[in-house]
Parts: structure tokens; sequence; C-alpha cells
């Protein structure tokens, strides 16, 4: 995470509209107007802040110091939003509803002073000023979950400068408790949470971005872990996806590799074990990985943000676990992050990427039926 900045590149041309075809299958994308975020935008996620069924972004803006949430105004494009400081140098945000009131709450980690934000939604789209936790060293990647089947928020943090994965543990009230950290790879940094073995417990794979490797931690149902194994990848991984890319309804696992310039997959063997990765070429610099059924055809996509060719590239299955040659949208400059969801509740998958520049933008792609 802390050399992430080697992956990021120059200029990138836009259009208003591209509709291109891989053999019989289209890739029909309306790219709309970029939208002004923060200083160095780092990060982002989706979540519905107003109550209104529509997804929302939060952006976080690593030069910046603050989270800018942009409110959809129902047909994927947005407000000009708003910015709420939240600590020094922000690098993930997550969504989640952590004080069980029905309305979306944020966690940000803040790699400059080491510690965890949370907001608690108004549930109108505001938020109240950040509490902060005790983050632990360089906490730089937060994911959510119930790990402890309590039906309370808990989440997990990776730890850049001391290599474990740190777990906290939800009250239900919006407070948290330290429960534990696991050891894994040098330099972790972002983390997929699934069943990967098959016993109905959250399990964790996190990159571990020094190492050039994953690492798998089983639960317990507990909100303890044991480590399971570490997995081999292509050069500087920093981005995963984990879902059923074959079929065989077993969770495998997508990591980017920036400057291997690919994506491998590790496909479950069934019992939380995964085979030798098979690589698919991306573009160039690689930096963020998002898995979505594209063409709803029941196999699982994924769509690659590319910092140094300023692009995305969305790769569509085979249906047998294979992706041919992708096809490829311009964004904005450096873009860092890419989401998925249905911003206009058509059905059809839209995309948001985070450019990591000076100006700091999302550029947001509308899903279009094929012709």
């Amino acid at each position: 995470m802390r050399n992430i900045y080697k992956a990021l590149s120059v200029l990138c041309l836009g259009v208003a509209f591209v509709n291109m075809a891989i053999g019989q299958n289209e890739i029909c994308l309306k790219k709309a107007a970029p939208y002004k975020a923060g200083k160095y935008s780092f990060f982002a996620c989706t979540g519905d802040f107003n109550g209104d069924g529509k997804p929302d972004v939060a952006v976080v803006n690593y030069n910046a110091d603050n989270v800018t949430v942009l409110l959809n105004k129902g047909d994927g494009t947005f407000d000009q939003g708003t910015s709420y400081p939240c600590g020094h140098y922000p690098t993930s945000v997550k969504a989640a509803d952590v004080n069980n009131d029905g309305k979306q709450d944020l966690i940000v980690t803040n790699t400059g002073n080491e510690t965890i934000a949370i907001f608690i939604g108004n549930g109108d789209g505001t938020f109240k000023d950040h509490k902060d936790i005790p983050g632990g060293a360089f906490p730089c990647y937060v994911a959510v979950a119930d790990f402890n089947h309590d039906k309370n928020i808990d989440f997990a943090i990776s730890n850049d400068s001391s290599n474990v994965v740190t777990i906290f543990m939800g009250k239900g009230d919006g407070t948290f408790t330290q429960a534990g950290a696991y050891d894994v790879g040098q330099y972790p940094s972002p983390i997929s949470i699934s069943d990967f073995n098959g016993d109905g417990q959250d399990d964790i794979a996190v990159i571990n971005t020094g190492s050039n490797s994953i690492t798998v931690l089983f639960g317990k149902g507990d909100g303890s872990f044991t480590k399971s194994a570490d997995y081999s990848v292509g050069s500087y991984p920093n981005s995963i996806a984990a879902v059923d890319f074959n079929g065989d309804k077993k969770t495998d696992i997508a990591v980017v590799n920036s400057a291997s310039g690919n994506v491998s997959m590790l496909i479950n063997k069934g019992d939380g074990t995964f085979s030798k990765p098979i690589n698919f070429t991306a573009g160039g610099g690689p930096i963020s990985i998002v898995a979505v059924d594209q063409n709803k055809d029941g196999a699982a996509d994924f769509a690659v943000c590319n910092a140094g060719t300023n692009n995305i590239s969305i790769f569509l299955n085979d249906g047998k676990g294979s992706f041919p040659n992708p096809t490829n949208f311009p964004t904005g400059i450096s873009p860092i992050c890419i989401l998925a969801d249905d911003l206009n509740k058509d059905g059809i998958p839209d995309y948001i990427t985070v450019n990591n520049n000076e100006n700091g933008t999302i550029s947001v792609f509308i899903g279009c039926a094929s012709k």
C-alpha cells in the first residue's frame, strides 16, 4: 500500500459513449461526466446513506484527510458531495450499520495517525462527527462481516507495518473491542471475506503486497481464526475479489498484480485450498478488481481498472471459468479503485472508478442494454 503510487501514471482521453463487442457478447457502457471528490482520492464504497433505495458513494481522499459522500439522484447521477474530516491519510472506507439502527454508517482507516474513524449515519445522507479507535500499526484496509453470528457488525483491518490482520468485534452500539491479531505476509493490504472451506463460517483472504502472496485465515465462528496457507500470486498484488468463477459453488479468488500486469485466478479445490494461479493479461498497471455478472448469464465476470493506461478492462466469463480478451473503456487520470453496483436500478451493472490525481474525481459508467 505504501508504494501504491508506483503503479499510477499519466493521461487519458474520455469518451461520451462506448459500445464494443467480444464475439457474440456486447458490453454497453455510457460514461457520465466526472464528479469532484477530494485531493488524491484513494478508495470508495457504495451504500444507501439516505434511505431512498439507491446506492450512494463515499470516497476517502488521501491528501485531503477527509471522506466525501455523494448522494445518488436516482438515475446514476450524483450531487456535488459533502466532505467530512476523518483522520490523516485515509486509505479505505466501508459502509455498514454498526449500531443496529437501520441506517448506514462508515468505517474509515487512517494510516497517518493510525486510527479507525467511525461515522454514525443520520439516515438522511449526513453523518455525525467521527469517533476514533486505535487501529494498530499503519491500518490500511477494512472489511466487514459478522464473525461470531451475534448480529452485530465486526471488521478486520490489515496492518501494513506489523504484517498482521487485526479483528475488531462490534458491540452493536457503534463501539468495538480488539479481539486478536493474526500473522500474515509482508505488507498486507486488501482483504476479502467469504466462506472458503464450506463450514458456514466467514474466512479471510488478504493480499500480501510485499511478499507477492495471499494468506487465507479460516474462521472458527467465534471471532477467532486459524492460519490456513499462503499462496503465491503475481508481482505486486494490489486488489482481490472472491466469488465462484467456474460454477462449482465454491468461492474462488482473483488477484490483480500491478507489476506483472495481470490477474491471477486461484480455483478453490472445495476444502478452502486453492490451485496454482491461472493468469490473465490486463492493461497497464492494473490496480483494482471487482467481480460482477456483467451480461446476466449466471457466470461471474470481472472488471479491472488500470492506472497505467487510464482505463477499465471488462472480462466476460465463457461459463467455464475462462476469460477471452477484455473490452476496454477510458476513465479519468490514474484510476486506483473500481466499484460495481446498479446505480439507476435498471438491472444492468454500472461502474465507478476513483481517479487518484490532484483533482480527485470519480468516473461513472452507466450500463446500457446491448444492441
